[in-house]
């Protein structure tokens, strides 16, 4: 039995809250405010002050539950406890259960709204209730917001450019986990389509990785071991998205 701690994003509270309670595994969960991947920097530097604030031989592994997340997670850097991330662009592939799954999606129908029932209930007022859209939700909230914060003339520019944005999404997706009740965020996704007169899809997801991720099974395809005095870095060479390097040696 090892003892984990998971830093996660509460757009994956539930899944992540299910899977503590199955593996045999003792999992410390600790949530961290979805919207932050917008300012990457603010969010690795959250992160690295949580991992730097574990005691050394309180946990056999730090599970980093996010993807990328832009260049969020870039950066990090393992102290005394390896940290262990999955090969992922964001939360999607975490939901979908793999980066094929999100690949044959992205390629399939790259304009998509992504929705789920864990980050729609708990999207702060003016925030985008979508998936991978900050900021080109509902119009008429974010106008309002935009209008106390910048004046008419500058929020009458942003909309404009928001809608302008918009127009490249075709389709809602909702990805039904199996957690929670699903069926007021998934009419949610629906009317959106509507409104927008966009394809609406409701997806299976699948908690594969994320279980896999929980009780410690790392296979070198899908995961980043990340041993003490190394940093995590892109990997451009393939598909696999991050690799660990010596502090000292990122170059």
């Amino acid at each position: 039995m090892a003892r984990y701690l998971a830093l996660t994003c509460e757009a994956l509270a539930r899944s992540i809250y299910s899977l503590s309670a199955e593996t045999s595994h003792i999992v410390t969960t600790r949530l961290f405010r979805q919207g932050l991947h917008s300012r990457p920097k603010g969010l690795r530097a959250i992160l690295q002050e949580e991992i730097d604030g574990v005691e050394e031989g309180s946990y056999d592994a730090i599970l980093i539950v996010y993807g990328m997340c832009g260049t969020s997670t870039v950066g990090l850097t393992a102290q005394h406890t390896p940290l262990v991330m999955p090969r992922a662009h964001d939360c999607i592939t975490l939901y979908l259960g793999s980066r094929e799954r999100y690949n044959e999606e992205f390629d399939r129908h790259p304009g998509t709204y992504w929705y789920s029932v864990d980050y729609m209930e708990r999207t702060e007022p003016g925030a985008s209730v979508a998936l991978g859209a900050a900021g080109i939700e509902d119009t008429e909230a974010q106008y309002e917001a935009y209008v106390n914060k910048f004046g008419k003339e500058t929020a009458d520019m942003l909309i404009e450019e928001m809608r302008k944005w918009s127009q490249h999404y075709t389709r809602a997706a909702f990805i039904k986990t199996g957690l929670g009740n699903s069926e007021p965020y998934e009419q949610m996704a629906r009317d959106k389509a509507d409104k927008e007169g966009w394809v609406f899809e409701r997806l299976e997801g699948n908690r594969r990785l994320l279980a896999n991720l929980m009780s410690g099974k790392w296979s070198e395809d899908e995961f980043l071991v990340v041993p003490p005095g190394h940093i995590i870095k892109q990997d451009h060479r393939d598909d696999r998205l991050i690799k660990a390097v010596a502090v000292g040696e990122e170059q």
